[in-house]
């Protein structure tokens, strides 16, 4: 009788794991609400040349596979990169849900690279996250046999996909995180996240947490060095991210996730845009279910705009930092020459802080023309 009982949990507990993640990968949508050839043509600036099904080893020399999508363009001119991963609630899915994405996006003219990981329960969260860090290092090799502006360069990801964007994003730039999911980082770097109806929260007492957190973490969950990074909110993960875009709606069953760490982000001190259009008829991660609609439009082209955008600031702080550099180095020059104490107190003050407009801000001496006594 107990036994009985048990399965019938059991049985109950698998048919609320398959509702959710029938509502997580859009398997609500109605088929004349899929995309069409016609809107596919009509929304693409360029022709897309599609590459299905590479095959790749990952560390351990599991089989996996990729799908690249390149777009048509000039001989000269350079390809901004988008790596993109699939949703599913982490236990299913696959690349093909991306396709549809992952070709508008390469109409828009971004070298988009769609990559796979095995599902749980046969391989928990932390070697999934393996599984994404290999095939990011894969893109970063096959990057040479393309003409690529490595100062464009993106992540974008839906629902658990999301998920794992974010933990290999913060990977890169944390030791403490790399130890405790006890696998190496990709080397790719990349200038910006862009993330649809992100499941960033798998730890809350919620249908997710308790449905699915044995299926992500298996024997993981006991590590009590790897639990505290369960959290997205961790600073060890939070203070290592890029800039963040995050899309959710009304009609998104998780949208306060992407509402709770948009606060997060923004409480930390991060670049973070949280896009969110109202309607319940926009379920979850419609703008990557139905990339040609007007609504999903819309939000990939904001989402990009505000990346491409972060990107470009990165540049321009870059660039900057190398000019204040050659000043600061030049007043180097002086000081150990001694050239720079042979002048006026406020005279020494300001040149020693005009290697940077905002230190010479700082110290109100921009329009000082006489010397004053302290």
């Amino acid at each position: 009788m107990k036994k009985k009982r048990e399965g019938i949990r059991e049985t109950i507990r698998k048919e609320v794991v398959r509702a959710l993640l029938e509502r997580a990968q859009g398997a609500q949508m109605d088929e004349d609400k899929m995309p069409k050839v016609d809107d596919e043509n009509a929304s693409a600036k360029y022709e897309v040349v599609e590459l299905i099904n590479i095959p790749y080893m990952n560390r351990s020399e599991v089989p996996l596979a990729m799908d690249i999508f390149q777009p048509v363009v000039p001989v000269m001119e350079e390809l901004p990169v988008v790596v993109t991963i699939h949703g599913g609630g982490l236990v299913m899915g696959d690349r093909r849900m991306s396709r549809y994405y992952a070709k508008a996006l390469a109409g828009r003219g971004y070298l988009v690279f769609s990559i796979e990981y095995r599902l749980a329960p046969r391989a928990n969260t932390c070697e999934q996250l393996d599984d994404v860090c290999a095939g990011m290092d894969l893109i970063g090799r096959k990057l040479v046999d393309y003409n690529v502006n490595f100062t464009r360069m993106y992540l974008t990801a839906d629902s658990a996909g999301a998920y794992l964007a974010t933990y290999v994003a913060a990977m890169r730039g944390s030791k403490k995180l790399q130890d405790a999911i006890g696998y190496k980082p990709t080397r790719m770097k990349f200038k910006a996240l862009g993330l649809f109806s992100g499941m960033f929260y798998t730890n809350r007492k919620d249908p997710i947490g308790w449905v699915l957190r044995d299926q992500f973490y298996g024997e993981k969950a006991m590590d009590e060095d790897f639990r505290q990074y369960m959290d997205p909110e961790h600073p060890e993960i939070i203070n290592n991210l890029p800039p963040v875009a995050l899309v959710t709606s009304q009609g998104d069953f998780l949208n306060d996730y992407s509402i709770s760490f948009h606060k997060a982000l923004k409480k930390a001190g991060k670049k973070s845009r949280l896009l969110y259009y109202g309607g319940m008829e926009l379920r979850h991660t419609f703008p990557t279910m139905n990339p040609f609609d007007e609504k999903s439009v819309e939000a990939i082209d904001e989402m990009f705009e505000w990346m491409e955008e972060q990107a470009a600031m990165s540049v321009k702080e870059k660039d900057m930092k190398k000019i204040e550099q050659e000043r600061l180095d030049k007043i180097n020059e002086r000081i150990e020459s001694g050239e720079i104490i042979e002048q006026k107190a406020w005279e020494m003050i300001k040149e020693l802080n005009s290697y940077s407009e905002e230190r010479l801000n700082s110290v109100a001496l921009i329009n000082a023309e006489r010397e004053y006594t302290y």
